[in-house]
């Protein structure tokens, strides 16, 4: 069985004490807004406090950590939006391989008279080193994959799908994948479904809990002990 780990500590700073060189993949969805939701799921469980912010400065320290920590010719993918495209560019310009485009399905509500309906959001794959080949069929560098509904567990969260697509054609079974930000567990999940090995962090003890209750649930169905 693989090896699925979630620690609940500043990614930054554990990243900081790892070695070179020993991730095959890195997905890298950090909080790039202010996100607060009240809709509950029973009477008693808020879905989710407001979340952990985190600077410019030390997102883009976590990824220039990520890919230290990546074994040369391995992939890293990161998540933001259009608003935040620009400052996250011109640092890691030589690593950067496409701009993938999430088709989520529906649009946000916004400004409804002053903007139209935000319907997706940005996707980076980077690599490290030259010789990183995508494994499977290559796709084209927009993705139609629905984003989860109200039934979730984290205010951001994003579908296992999208995961799975990254992870097949980034890894091969029995690699190692970090994810410096796991909040729902999603890319956990996506990890077990195609065994792959998983390291994931989370500064808030609530989401690593619920991170952990997802993943026994997983096995649990999948009859893992």
């Amino acid at each position: 069985m693989n090896r699925v780990h979630i620690i609940n500590k500043d990614c930054l700073e554990e990243l900081k004490m790892m070695e070179d060189n020993i991730f095959d993949l890195a997905l890298i969805d950090p909080p790039y807004f202010d996100y607060r939701t009240n809709y509950r799921k029973d009477k008693e469980d808020k879905l989710s406090q407001s979340l952990v912010q985190q600077s410019r400065e030390d997102q883009i320290a976590v990824l220039w950590e990520c890919i230290r920590v990546l074994k040369p010719d391995r992939a890293f993918y990161f998540f933001t939006n259009w608003s935040n495209v620009w400052w996250i560019q011109h640092p890691f310009e030589s690593f950067w391989r496409n701009m993938i485009i999430w088709d989520k399905g529906n649009w946000t509500a916004g400004d409804l008279k002053g903007s139209f309906g935000n319907q997706y959001e940005v996707v980076f794959l980077g690599v490290k080193g030259s010789k990183w080949r995508y494994t499977g069929e290559r796709k084209h560098d927009i993705w139609n994959i629905a984003r989860v509904g109200n039934k979730r567990i984290h205010a951001t969260e994003k579908p296992v799908e999208l995961y799975t697509e990254i992870i097949k054609n980034s890894t091969s079974e029995k690699q190692c994948i970090l994810d410096p930000y796991a909040g729902s567990g999603a890319s956990a999940i996506a990890a077990l479904e195609l065994d792959r090995d998983f390291v994931g962090f989370d500064i808030d003890p609530e989401y690593c809990r619920r991170i952990e209750e997802r993943i026994a649930r997983w096995k649990e169905s999948h009859s893992v002990i």
